[in-house]
């Protein structure tokens, strides 16, 4: 049992990471998309084409379902609201086990 207690903390986190990722990804996609980012070769230029290449493809995938709506993709509140409620699965089952 206590292992499968670590596993779900470990999974906790893991979705913490991501959330916080996704986060980065959109404050900087805003940064570049006004145009506060202007160095294309810049550090946080780098970060945000490297965050685009792992983030991308899941977006691709959720646009696929849910096109965006008069201009506004939904894609990445899709995708927090799946790991929000994940997580609150996780912390039930952590709880259960307790």
């Amino acid at each position: 049992m206590f292992v499968l207690c670590l596993l779900i903390e470990i999974l906790h986190e893991i979705i913490n990471v991501v959330e916080y990722v996704l986060m980065g990804y959109v404050i900087l996609g805003w940064f570049v998309f006004f145009g506060a980012v202007k160095d294309r070769n810049g550090l946080f230029f780098k970060i945000y084409v490297f965050l685009m290449g792992k983030i991308e493809p899941l977006l691709a995938t959720i646009r696929r379902v849910l096109p965006p709506i008069m201009g506004l993709d939904l894609s990445i509140l899709a995708i927090f609201l799946a790991l929000h409620i994940t997580k609150i699965i996780l912390v039930n089952a952590f709880y259960s086990l307790l």
